[in-house]
């Protein structure tokens, strides 16, 4: 049960990842990694990479989740898919404001 709510978090990733890459500042060749507390962007990546980092540092992170307790997974995957979306949501921002 745990592993299939930890595969469908996974989808979602992706799912957001491949949205945020066609809709999601498609005239920039970098997106914002990193925030300032001014909301300026101070660190970029390529866009495929800026978009797809969360999800495969999420998969990167579960084949050594064979020690962890399954509901721990479930929590885990929720709070890797939080974080991408914590991320486009200001790259969103971001892009909307840099357009004008």
């Amino acid at each position: 049960m745990c592993h299939d709510v930890l595969a469908g978090e996974f989808v979602l990733m992706v799912a957001v990842a491949i949205y945020a890459h066609r809709k999601i500042a498609p005239d920039s060749g970098s997106i914002p990694m990193r925030w300032s507390l001014t909301v300026n962007g101070n660190w970029s990546a390529p866009r495929l990479l800026a978009f797809t980092f969360i999800p495969i540092l999420a998969l990167a992170a579960m084949p050594s989740s064979g020690t962890i307790d399954p509901s721990a997974l479930g929590l885990a995957g929720g709070i890797f898919l939080a974080c991408q979306i914590l991320h486009v949501l200001p790259v969103d921002r971001w892009s909307k404001a840099k357009r004008g």
